[in-house]
């Protein structure tokens, strides 16, 4: 977006608001300075990722009273520029006496609390640090004016809970370098302190954010090996002749990107090859080359052929079990690249830059695609749990009959209520799960943890084992309770991908529904939102005996309704239920 003219982007945006579908995303800004011209660049940037975005302004320099207004927003933005805390203060404070500046520093104090608890129950604020740069970047001394700005914003971190991310004002700043962020005679005229420059990079910087809450993460890395992992081709140099590592800058390159990459599949990344290539050449490589970062076991799948390569992507999503638009494929071959971009335009592709010396801040540039709002233990264990994962495949030859596969397997699946539910986890699974997933809602840490405060909700996660290992916990539900009127309503109802087809499902929504007629419901509600990934849970309630109630609802919605205490109990005595 950095070269789009901002007249191209005000005419993208409107034809995008007009194809653009899918769940509504409100956001909400909050500033003491004018930043309107953010409200299309931020939409413009948001439904290119596909994101229904709209963006509304409170009042200007009217922070603390629009809190609560916009509280309600999917997402608030906080512009609190230090600057203007008061009329002329970024001139004033130069000469002003200890005692008033500590006087201004307690009323901000006092006015950053109440609007960080007006804004407890948003899912996500986005919270600008605050900065003193664009007026004292020339000064070899700290200022007053700075020391306002780094105290504030260390309250802020201080004070905020989960729902509040900082964003570091000072990287976009220089990112967009001052001369062209700031736009000193608007500043001068309207207190509109920022150029459209800045406001292109601020959108670009925290899209990642918004997309992470809305389910737009990317969530698997697909990589080439030659001259994408190493340099030259292997299969003429062979496994002496690539560059990886040593004494030569490009081998430096190299390793450094794959240490890069070895971090994204730290926090959670899935990896994938898909190469043409000898596999048995490849294998070589990965398990002995001695100044290789990365070696097999990084990788969850591997498609190392000489098939088309689009084609290898959709095995490579098919096995993993996700849509296209999870992945990211890096190679160094427009050509390959043109025909994936042609063939399968939902995958994101990027393209190794001819200068390697750029190549390792191309792959930092990348990791925003995958960035996650929500970190959890099980990030950690990914690619074990999809090799596991291909392992099951293997043992299910064996058996001539499902249920025989599946009593094979030990199932067991264990209840976590109340408390017990890990936050980043039970926030990650809204985020993340688009296949099965009845409602597709969307909550943060924040969310889930007024949830699980709240008398009226019970929210209840499930891990899965079996005799290969641990998936982790795959499960949420969210149910609102009225127990004096006997009724409940299921707000989420979701299950990862990786325990589908194991009737994981039934087992659980039975667990459910037993602990629910034993607390006097009498009756359940249910919803089924349609989005283009949840097909598959279309018919769900009508497998567990609910019975359809309202089917015309806007964007197809469908309302559903069952006795708990009178609905048939599906037996399946091959998965072990562990509660509390």
């Amino acid at each position: 977006m950095k070269n789009i003219k901002y007249t191209e982007i005000l005419k993208r945006n409107r034809l995008l608001a007009t194809t653009v579908a899918g769940p509504a995303c409100r956001i909400g800004v909050l500033s003491n300075i004018v930043v309107n011209q953010l409200g299309e660049v931020l939409e413009y940037c948001l439904r290119s990722r596909g994101i229904n975005a709209t963006v509304e302004f409170g009042n200007y320099d009217n922070i603390t009273q629009d809190a609560a207004r916009l509280s309600d927003c999917n997402v608030v933005i906080v512009f609190w520029e230090i600057a203007d805390a008061l009329d002329g203060f970024h001139a004033n404070s130069h000469y002003m006496p200890e005692p008033m500046l500590i006087e201004i520093k307690q009323r901000l104090r006092n006015e950053i609390d109440l609007t960080l608890s007006a804004l407890r129950s948003t899912s996500l604020v986005l919270f600008n640090a605050f900065t003193a740069l664009p007026f004292t970047a020339d000064e070899l001394r700290a200022s007053s004016l700075d020391d306002m700005a780094c105290d504030l914003t260390g309250y802020v971190r201080q004070q905020s809970s989960p729902n509040v991310l900082m964003i570091e004002t000072d990287r976009i700043i220089a990112a967009t370098g001052l001369a062209a962020a700031v736009d000193w005679r608007q500043y001068q005229m309207a207190h509109s302190l920022y150029a459209i420059d800045f406001y292109k990079a601020y959108a670009t910087h925290v899209t990642p954010a918004i997309a992470s809450l809305m389910g737009k993460a990317r969530k698997v890395l697909v990589l080439d090996c030659d001259n994408t992992l190493w340099g030259g081709v292997l299969g003429e140099d062979g496994e002496d002749g690539i560059q990886i590592g040593g004494d030569t800058p490009s081998g430096r390159a190299f390793q450094q990107v794959q240490a890069i990459v070895k971090g994204l599949q730290k926090d959670g990344v899935i990896l994938a090859l898909c190469s043409k290539n000898n596999p048995e050449d490849v294998e070589t490589v990965l398990q002995h080359h001695p100044n290789m970062v990365l070696r097999d076991t990084d990788f969850a799948v591997r498609r190392v052929n000489w098939e088309d390569k689009a084609g290898n992507l959709m095995a490579i999503a098919a096995e993993l079990n996700l849509g296209l638009d999870s992945l990211v494929f890096l190679d160094d071959s427009e050509f390959e690249l043109g025909l994936v971009r042609a063939e399968l335009p939902m995958v994101y592709c990027v393209k190794v830059p001819t200068a390697l010396t750029e190549y390792a801040a191309t792959i930092r540039q990348m990791r925003a695609l995958f960035f996650s709002l929500s970190q959890s233990a099980e990030d950690r264990q990914k690619t074990r749990m999809y090799q596991q994962a291909a392992a099951r495949r293997q043992a299910e030859t064996a058996f001539t009959s499902l249920e025989d596969y599946l009593r094979s397997l030990h199932l067991q699946i264990t209840i976590m209520t109340g408390q017990d539910v890990p936050l980043q986890r039970a926030a990650q699974l809204t985020q993340k799960t688009n296949q099965f997933n009845v409602t597709t809602r969307r909550y943060t840490e924040t969310d889930i943890s007024r949830f699980i405060d709240s008398p009226v909700h019970q929210v209840i996660a499930f891990s899965v084992a079996d005799r290969f290992g641990d998936y982790g916990i795959v499960g949420l539900a969210i149910i609102e309770l009225d127990q004096t009127a006997g009724r409940a309503r299921l707000d989420t109802f979701l299950m990862s991908c990786r325990v589908l087809g194991r009737n994981v499902e039934t087992a659980f929504f039975q667990f459910l529904r037993t602990s629910l007629g034993a607390r006097g419901i009498n009756t359940l509600e249910a919803e089924f939102f349609p989005t283009t990934k949840n097909a598959q849970v279309a018919s769900l309630f009508e497998q567990f005996g609910f019975e359809l109630t309202d089917q015309n609802e806007p964007g197809g919605r469908r309302h559903y309704v069952l006795d708990p205490t009178r609905a048939p109990k599906t037996q399946i005595d091959y998965i072990e239920v562990k509660a509390p």
